[in-house]
């Protein structure tokens, strides 16, 4: 399993947290999903077969523009 790590700068609320944690963990090969809100990151567990696009492509379905990724 590989761990990404992405800051999402326009989250503000548990919905927000709710939609992030909806969509990031329907992407195939998702295997795990933590969110936190005070950091306003997101935290994904994944296997090969995810890529960083995937990802932020459903970061964006959620309704959030503001993403980046943590190294």
């Amino acid at each position: 399993m590989t761990i990404d790590q992405y800051r999402v700068g326009d989250m503000s609320c548990q919905h927000c947290v709710a939609a992030i944690s909806r969509e990031v963990g329907a992407v195939t090969g998702v295997a795990r999903v933590d969110v936190d809100l005070a950091s306003k990151s997101v935290r994904i567990e994944h296997d090969a077969s995810v890529t960083g696009a995937s990802i932020e492509a459903a970061i964006r379905r959620a309704g959030f523009d503001e993403i980046a990724a943590l190294a």
